[in-house]
């Protein structure tokens, strides 16, 4: 997923630079951290190296390292480098709200780190691939247009959709409670194929499968998504394609697999920690007055 890649890529730049920080020498130059990968130094600034094996660590998988892009990449670098320390010498990573920041982009990093790490052996067979794609062939053939009500409770959602569902308007509804970002007000998307739900894209299979169950005019139960809870109307579905066959959707189809599988591991990872863990939530103690 190209998104979440460059995330990733940021988070381990500026994880790196946190921990740097945390071990940057009297003078303020950064110090090293722990043993540097054993390599050959393609760049350095006031003692700072870049070994060839942490230039690859950092790259985004599949990211190619070439003659023409060498020289930018280190120029870069050595912007970067010379920003960092200049923000240490200002003393920018010891106000409290940028160590909060670096907290948690340590944090996301070591998710994303554990869910990579959880997720790399799932493998999904022909059988499984011929089976969803028989399934689901036919909607890889459509465009659909669509008008949405996202709302992020869960409760006000399926009070909602019952609403719709006993007659309500769907586009009041939708002006009056939607919270949704990309079609403000009940208004109406492009036309989109079905590998909109691509996971390696930041789709959403789930989205995409209740979206294409629909029949124009049709409205979805609630649908729970990364955006909030879904109420999906489907305004039209034309053909686009005659036939689909089965090499131009494998791809499509093994990542939604794939997706799902991953999904189910960490919530059975999830679900193993939380019986273990000691969890308390206190939501009324964010509104409470400062001091009681």
């Amino acid at each position: 997923m190209r998104n979440r890649n460059l995330l990733i890529l940021m988070v381990v730049v500026a994880t790196a630079a946190f921990m740097a920080g945390c071990n940057s020498s009297k003078n303020g130059a950064p110090a090293a951290v722990g043993p540097a990968p054993v390599g050959p130094t393609l760049a350095s600034v006031n003692g700072d190296k870049l070994t060839a094996p942490e230039l690859d660590s950092l790259s985004p998988e599949g990211f190619q390292i070439t003659r023409d892009n060498l020289p930018k990449i280190l120029d870069k670098w050595v912007s970067n480098t010379l920003m960092y320390e200049e923000a240490q010498r200002r003393g920018i990573e010891k106000e409290p709200q940028v160590q909060a920041h670096l907290k948690r982009l340590e944090r996301d990093y070591l998710v994303n780190e554990l869910l990579d790490r959880l997720t790399s052996s799932i493998k999904v067979g022909q059988d499984q691939l011929m089976q969803y794609f028989n399934q689901h062939k036919d909607e890889f053939s459509y465009e659909v247009k669509i008008t949405r009500i996202v709302m992020g409770d869960s409760m006000q959602a399926v009070q909602t959709a019952a609403e719709i569902k006993a007659g309500a308007d769907f586009l009041k509804l939708a002006k009056e409670r939607s919270q949704d970002a990309l079609l403000e007000a009940g208004q109406e998307s492009r036309y989109f194929a079905r590998n909109v739900g691509d996971p390696r894209m930041g789709g959403d299979p789930g989205v995409a499968e209740a979206i294409f169950a629909l029949s124009p005019g049709q409205v979805s139960d609630v649908v729970p998504s990364q955006e909030g809870y879904q109420i999906i109307k489907l305004i039209d579905k034309k053909k686009v394609k005659a036939d689909v066959t089965f090499a131009e959707v494998k791809p499509d189809v093994e990542a939604i697999l794939s997706y799902r599988r991953s999904q189910a591991m960490v919530d059975s990872v999830l679900t193993a920690l939380r019986a273990k863990a000691k969890i308390e939530l206190k939501p009324d103690v964010y509104f409470e007055p400062a001091g009681k």
